[in-house]
């Protein structure tokens, strides 16, 4: 019971942590992440604690207890005390595997808990022959003058499970922090190999006469008539700059949010050429916008280098494999035809 009681009350203080800024909640995981951890936990803690309110508790009984006999033996397990003090616990055997083995010997030796045992399983038996219920197998209340309390040990399957669903938990906030730091990469892989194709095409237009908005405007409208299965999150933000500008934006401030949303380098350079040209004419916007493009070009030049030798590195592990599997073929006729 205290572990369900412990996730209730440490749960909500973490979330509450949280919305106050007393824990870096940035440090656990994503905010999806976050809010899964609270949901699975506490799930989890409320189906563990209803099993636990159950069947967890364990049942009390102090004026003796009958079982019920059935066709074949069964065992049920109990924890005693005499007079208070606690035995331990008592395999019981319904019917009493005792009477069947009674010309069975006994261990040599015995130490004193589990002498004290036997004598009270022989009290028990005892107890039942002098009763000889055909229908219920009795536990007795008193023994050598001492009361005796039997018990069912307690469940611990509602513990369990709770302790089961916070590690699900926290396993799903490292998986979502894994996931948002992938998809991150990817986005920032995409945009540095968009970039130089975008920047080349938005040059060509601006040399060719077009103003930088509707140069924007061009790129835009070619992207949605070819848009593709997968979105380019570069053509996607420019569309939405496109959008707000047409739904009475500034200029600027569009280019200024259209290069926060990308949140590369290249794309706030990019927006800074776009609102310095506003700002101060366009009379060498043509040739700082070619300047780029060749950078623009250069860079992605070392990138598609870069990820060739990674992913030449990566190949290395199949092809040991498969250098181990060449030698197998090889070797094991050659051995075998030795041997035989």
């Amino acid at each position: 019971m205290w572990l369900h009681i412990v996730i209730f009350v440490i749960v909500p203080a973490i979330v509450a942590g949280w919305k106050m800024g007393w824990l870096p909640a940035e440090k656990f995981g994503t905010a999806k992440g976050r809010r899964l951890f609270v949901m699975v936990t506490l799930a989890g803690n409320m189906i563990g604690l209803a099993l636990t309110l159950k069947d967890g508790g364990g049942s009390i009984y102090s004026e003796g207890y009958g079982l019920k006999k059935e066709e074949g033996s069964y065992e049920e397990k109990f924890m005693v005390s005499v007079d208070g003090e606690e035995a331990g616990n008592i395999y019981i055997q319904v019917p009493e595997k005792e009477m069947e083995q009674e010309e069975e010997l006994q261990p040599e030796v015995l130490t004193e808990e589990e002498s004290r045992k036997q004598k009270l399983l022989d009290a028990v038996i005892k107890y039942n022959e002098d009763k000889n219920d055909p229908d219920y197998y009795y536990l007795p209340a008193r023994w050598n003058g001492k009361p005796l309390v039997w018990a069912t040990p307690p469940d611990n399957s509602g513990n369990l499970l709770a302790a089961l669903f916070l590690a699900a938990a926290m396993a799903l906030v490292a998986v979502k922090a894994r996931e948002e730091q992938a998809a991150l990469a990817k986005r920032y892989e995409q945009l540095l190999m968009d970039y130089p194709g975008l920047i080349m095409k938005f040059t060509l237009l601006v040399q060719a006469g077009m103003t930088v908005r509707r140069a924007f405007q061009k790129i835009a409208l070619d992207y949605k008539r070819k848009r593709p299965e997968k979105p380019r999150i570069a053509y996607e933000e420019i569309v939405t700059a496109c959008n707000e500008m047409e739904s009475g934006v500034s200029e600027a401030e569009a280019y200024r949010r259209f290069g926060e949303r990308c949140g590369q380098v290249k794309y706030k350079t990019f927006a800074t050429l776009l609102i310095q040209n506003l700002q101060k004419g366009s009379r060498y916007l043509s040739d700082m916008l070619e300047k780029e493009s060749m950078e623009a070009w250069d860079d992605r030049k070392r990138n598609a280098r870069v990820l060739g030798e990674a992913a030449t590195t990566k190949l290395l592990v199949p092809m040991v494999l498969m250098l181990l599997v060449v030698m197998a073929v090889i070797m094991i006729p050659a051995c075998l035809s030795f041997y035989g």
